[in-house]
């Protein structure tokens, strides 16, 4: 258990629940069909990772997976999910707009149901499109951040940035392009750097317009799923709280890549994980639940680290990477929601 915060955890969350922080999850939506979708079903298709599977996955007679989230039916029951869970809304990485990995925003965004969660963007592909393509999805970017249900901090459109390349002179200029016309659209967005280190992370790129850093996810090797989460408290946390740094805390349910060990995927060439022996070991939903309170209770201990009173997830359905809160699939047919049953007693 992190050593952070030893007197609040003994406070009943009951206490502070009713001005608690917001808490989104990251969404990467591989499950929609494509090149993508076929290289996740092979690395989850294996008895021993199918317990991971997304809930609406099917297992055939052979033993292959097939996931197919592209309904809008998949999309409402998903909605409902992470509602009836407390969380308030979801991160969506974002790729051009009309790429599979897309397409789940758009159902997001025409969901009867959309008013029941808020959304936000992970800037990310979408700042390397080719340069006919750009302009469009410059716009397409401001309107999103105009959509009904856009999640806020401090009165501003919450935007992360994941894998921002600005050292590339190319995505600089676009990144400082989107600035300029988020502002002259009367947007001013509070961008939050995600990187590995908050006080190294923020003194790059606080000149560059964000105004606070956090983490996508969090690599580890400790085979203990609470000495990995202690580790990470301890080394991006109290680095926050230490230096005074602008920050989202990263609440992260897992990472094991085992399953792209056994079935490597195009995009990731050279992959550090690929020789990785140990990985932490698959959480329970009383530890992820745990990990949760103690971000909820280091939020709001800490206002002046975390202005924008808000927490990020890794992930909603990072299913092959190790961190998910999505329920999954069963034999039985029935879904697996302890996860979000466990954090629904933090958040509700």
């Amino acid at each position: 258990m992190s050593r952070l915060l030893p007197t609040l955890l003994l406070l009943p969350f009951a206490l502070f629940a009713a001005e608690r922080p917001t808490v989104g999850a990251i969404r990467w939506d591989a499950w929609s069909g494509g090149g993508v979708t076929e290289q996740v079903e092979q690395t989850l298709s294996p008895e021993k990772h199918r317990f991971r599977l997304p809930w609406f996955a099917q297992v055939d007679a052979s033993g292959r997976a097939h996931i197919d989230a592209s309904t809008d039916d998949v999309m409402e029951q998903e909605i409902d999910y992470a509602k009836q869970a407390g969380l308030d809304y979801w991160a969506f990485l974002t790729y051009p707009e009309a790429d599979a990995m897309s397409s789940a925003l758009a159902r997001y965004l025409r969901s009867p149901r959309r008013d029941n969660l808020g959304f936000c963007l992970i800037l990310h592909q979408t700042l390397s499109v080719p340069a006919a393509r750009w302009p469009a999805e410059r716009d397409r970017t401001l309107k999103l951040l105009k959509e009904p249900g856009y999640q806020k901090v401090l009165g501003r459109p919450l935007v992360y940035a994941f894998d921002l390349q600005t050292e590339n002179p190319t995505v600089k200029a676009r990144f400082d392009e989107l600035r300029a016309a988020a502002k002259a659209a009367g947007l001013d967005p509070y961008f939050v750097f995600m990187g590995w280190s908050p006080a190294r992370d923020f003194k790059m790129h606080a000149a560059e317009g964000f105004a606070a850093v956090s983490a996508y996810a969090h690599p580890g090797t400790e085979p203990i799923f609470t000495k990995y989460v202690d580790a990470f408290e301890r080394h991006a946390w109290a680095n926050a709280l230490a230096t005074k740094t602008p920050y989202v805390p990263l609440v992260t349910t897992g990472w094991d890549k085992r399953p792209r060990q056994d079935h490597p995927v195009s995009w990731e060439k050279n992959a550090g994980y690929a020789d990785q022996k140990t990985f932490p070991a698959t959480a329970t939903p009383a530890e992820i639940a745990a990990h949760l309170g103690r971000a909820v209770a280091f939020v709001q201990a800490h206002p002046d680290v975390c202005p924008a009173n808000t927490i990020i997830v890794y992930a909603w359905n990072e299913h092959d990477e190790g961190g998910w809160l999505c329920p999954t699939w069963t034999s039985s047919g029935q879904p697996d929601t302890s996860r979000l049953y466990a954090i629904r007693a933090i958040l509700r």
